[in-house]
């Protein structure tokens, strides 16, 4: 197969399966596939929120600290490479398809079951272990329980922050929740709560710690002041980073040839990238990308907006997949927001413009326009001086990366510089 054909074959696994939360499918694929994910350490982080940026951040670190670490993470913003990176390097189109058709010709795929999450992760394992890495970071895709990243053994896990989103899966109560991020512990081996876990979550997660044998560190609210030089912007992010420095430090006891030093983790935070996270994307007008998608993360990028775009008001761009409190969203943005201006990113969890207007006030009713690339070139056309924030789904930052990038002939997230800037 080609790459494109393989990415299809792999997007119709997740069209016709969906999610179905087992892990015995995976644990006989990697016995079949020789267990690669035995072939090195790996740490395992969950959380509602900030997971994905506590791994940048820690994968950031042992890189700058000369370590040859794995990331990988979901979902992808424009390119599937993205979830794989071995140092600063994507995983090469080559690899995607050669180790797919590993699998393929290993595992009866079809017969079992695997979804695309699943067989994404095996060719994540597989990939690490042909580049014989010191360590793996994985972000954990849905809950941790019963997420396909959990086959692994982790010296140290973390749970960054619980909140509610995927409901239908994880439970209706924080506690619920909380639990299930906790099947991340291990018996004997430490695990990094960050800071500010609402009560019931953390008493879940502490409970469920004590029951197992984990050992608990926890982050305090006042760490994040400790952070400076910080590349990515937000106090919810030098949150992240005080949880992934706390990381560090465990996952450095357990194995000695992993522990790095202040520097080279204020290197890493200096120059981690984690691309649509109150990223700026145009200068004129001041285009903001945030993939804000429940009610923690639009809270965390309200708080942290005025410092990007400014004290004014902005116009919004939002969408939103109708899995999501959307309404809760739109309510909590509709202040900040001079104008709205409302898109669709498709696909079956994808809202309709109609939908998403209805969901916004009718005293400043939104307009429609789609596809997103419109809507964006529309909000550019008509001011430059009033800033864009674009944020609802990591879907639509997508999208908008995927216009901007084309433009500018950029060849991945990592690779785009914004138009106006250096």
């Amino acid at each position: 197969m080609t790459y494109d054909e393989t990415i299809a074959w792999l997007v119709g696994l997740e069209a016709t399966r969906g999610w179905d939360l087992k892990l015995e499918r995976m644990r006989d694929a990697l016995a079949r596939l020789g267990s690669p994910e035995r072939r090195y350490p790996a740490v395992l982080i969950a959380g509602t929120n900030g997971k994905g940026s506590t791994a940048a951040m820690a994968h950031a670190a042992l890189g700058a600290a000369g370590r040859r670490t794995g990331l990988y993470t979901s979902p992808h913003l424009v390119h599937f490479t993205e979830r794989i990176r071995i140092r600063d390097a994507e995983i090469a189109r080559d690899d995607v398809v050669r180790l797919a058709e590993k699998i393929r010709s290993t595992v009866d795929v079809e017969g079992t079951g695997l979804t695309f999450f699943e067989v994404t992760t095996l060719l994540a394992l597989l990939a690490f272990a042909e580049a014989a890495v010191d360590l793996a970071v994985l972000e954990v895709g849905l809950g941790g329980r019963l997420d396909a990243t959990n086959v692994v053994e982790p010296i140290a896990s973390a749970v960054t922050a619980i909140d509610y989103d995927h409901e239908d899966w994880l439970g209706d109560t924080l506690a619920d929740i909380a639990r299930e991020k906790a099947g991340v512990m291990r018996p004997g081996r430490p695990v990094v709560l960050g800071p500010g876990i609402a009560a019931p979550a953390r008493e879940a997660l502490l409970e469920q710690a004590a029951r197992i044998g984990a050992r608990v560190v926890e982050v305090k609210e006042d760490a994040a002041a400790s952070v400076h030089a910080l590349a990515l912007s937000g106090d919810h992010m030098r949150r992240n980073a005080a949880v992934a420095g706390s990381l560090l430090e465990v996952i450095g006891a357990a194995e000695p040839r992993l522990a790095i030093d202040a520097a080279a983790l204020a290197r890493g935070l200096r120059t981690v990238r984690w691309p649509g996270r109150l990223a700026v994307v145009h200068a004129a007008p001041r285009v903001i990308v945030d993939g804000a998608h429940n009610v923690q993360g639009v809270l965390a990028l309200r708080a942290a907006l005025p410092a990007v775009a400014g004290a004014g008001p902005v116009r919004l761009l939002f969408s939103a997949l109708r899995d999501k409190h959307w309404r809760e969203m739109a309510e909590l943005l509709q202040p900040v927001a001079r104008e709205v201006v409302v898109t669709e990113v498709g696909g079956k969890r994808g809202l309709s413009g109609s939908e998403l207007a209805g969901g916004f006030r009718p005293a400043a009713p939104p307009r429609v326009i789609v596809p997103p690339a419109a809507a964006l070139s529309t909000l550019i056309a008509e001011d430059r001086d009033t800033p864009v924030l674009v944020t609802g789904s990591l879907f639509l930052v997508g999208r908008i990366y995927a216009e901007l990038m084309e433009r500018a002939g950029a060849p991945s997230v990592y690779d785009f510089v914004p138009p106006g800037a250096a």
